[in-house]
């Protein structure tokens, strides 16, 4: 994420507690927060807050720091008033993280009773509208850390998405209505804005590259994949894509993309799947088929794991491994490619007219999701799943994926659901944290 999570942290007790263990959830705690939040930047207040002198001490050096998030720490009981004061001045989401009793004995005294005073502050919160979440346990505690870790995560890819610019090479292929979209829906629901650049000006930026500079590409190309396969021209094609789209998307200033991939580019021999996955391994993120939405969903899951997605279809499903088959042309980035079974870069393995890789992709944890508007509302569709070892049994890009979901009833859910074809898929579970972003927004989860 191009943009780190400013942090405010602070722990707070009221004037009748003992300060023992405040001071020492102090040290730890902030210890802590630096040092296992991802995405984040730490602003802690050097000093416990209990007086609301303390309190509008602590409002200015966040203010000061523009803090997007305050994680407060129950180092005793506090009154509503420093959560609800820090809300009123400060305005942004506030975590009250209560650490359980450190110790119990017959004869001696409560010295935190965060819990309590977590329910008892958010009740006020509640009460004002403020933005808020309870965490309850230890910084020890691997659940609090992944709630924690999910939280900050999730406001982090929020930040960055706020003046995110998609880039539209073209709109959508022919028929394709469901890779429709409505960009004021988007800019409201994600804070995303859109910016077109015609296709004529890709082709017209391939025609004008000096020769020296294509056969030099096309030199790369051939010494890293067998390219013996392709029809004459199309190499060349390529090689001129893969230059003129890496330099429009920067000189355009755009952080994701997607693209008008045929008929246009068919017609002209330069269909992009295999440019489309060697530009997704150097961080040029741009959707197949003209799919918002689908891009959508890769550019969050790329926010959380810096990995390259794969745009793809669910063709297939096997009942007696309970598994489902994503295919597509030939679009995936060379990093998700299973070299074992081979790799060639081939034509086009529908239509011809264009580079793809054909090949079966690797085995690990996945994640596939989708974002799609229905009736002006986003929702977010969720499918968690394992790769397995997988032999490519049709040309193009494949990968199956074992499922809990029994594959007939995934189907139907599916089908009942109104969700689009394409998916987004990263080798790595990050549905929890996709989960957490679409609560933040406001965008019910449908996990398939």
């Amino acid at each position: 994420m191009k943009k780190a999570l400013n942090v405010g942290f602070v722990v707070t007790v009221s004037g009748r507690w003992p300060r023992e263990l405040p001071e020492k959830r102090l040290r730890e705690y902030g210890d802590w927060v630096e040092n296992n939040l991802l995405h984040t930047h730490v602003f802690r207040f050097p000093h416990l807050v209990c007086t609301h002198e303390d309190m509008d001490e602590c409002i200015a050096y966040f203010n000061e720091n523009k803090v997007d998030m305050i994680l407060l720490v129950y180092g005793a009981f506090t009154g509503d008033d420093i959560a609800c004061g820090l809300a009123d001045a400060c305005r942004c989401p506030i975590v009250l993280w209560a650490p359980r009793e450190e110790k119990w004995e017959r004869q001696d005294r409560l010295y935190a009773n965060a819990l309590c005073c977590a329910a008892m502050n958010g009740a006020s919160l509640v009460r004002l509208h403020a933005p808020h979440h309870v965490v309850f346990g230890n910084k020890e505690e691997e659940r609090v850390k992944t709630e924690l870790e999910n939280l900050t995560s999730a406001y982090a890819v929020i930040k960055n998405l706020q003046g995110f610019t998609f880039g539209l090479f073209g709109y959508r292929p022919t028929a394709f209505y469901n890779c429709a979209f409505d960009e004021v829906t988007i800019r409201r629901t994600f804070g995303i804005n859109f910016e077109e650049t015609d296709l004529k000006v890709v082709f017209d930026a391939m025609a004008a590259l000096p020769w020296s500079e294509v056969e030099a590409e096309m030199a790369r190309v051939s010494g890293k994949w067998d390219v013996t396969a392709l029809p004459d021209g199309h190499l060349e094609n390529h090689a001129r894509l893969y230059l003129v789209l890496k330099e429009l998307v920067k000189k355009q200033g755009y952080d994701y993309s997607s693209i008008k991939c045929w008929p246009e580019m068919g017609n002209l021999h330069t269909t992009p799947c295999a440019v489309l996955g060697r530009l997704a391994d150097e961080g040029v993120g741009i959707s197949c088929e003209g799919d918002i939405d689908a891009g959508l969903a890769a550019i969050v899951q790329n926010m959380f794991c810096g990995q390259p997605a794969f745009i793809t279809d669910l063709i297939n499903i096997d009942e007696e491994e309970n598994t489902v088959t994503f295919w597509h042309c030939g679009n995936a980035a060379p990093s998700l490619h299973n070299e074992a079974d081979g790799v060639t870069m081939c034509n086009h393995p529908l239509v011809g007219q264009g580079t793809a890789f054909w090949c079966s992709l690797k085995s690990g944890p996945v994640t596939a999701a989708r974002f799609t508007n229905i009736d002006g509302q986003y929702r977010l569709f969720l499918l968690r799943g394992e790769a397995v070892p997988t032999q490519r049994n049709t040309r193009g890009a494949m990968v199956n994926v074992k499922v809990k979901t029994p594959v007939l009833e995934l189907v139907q859910k599916i089908a009942e659901s109104g969700m689009s074809h394409h998916y987004s898929v990263v080798w790595q579970d990050v549905a929890d944290k996709m989960v957490a972003v679409a609560k933040l927004l406001n965008i019910p989860v449908v996990e398939l």
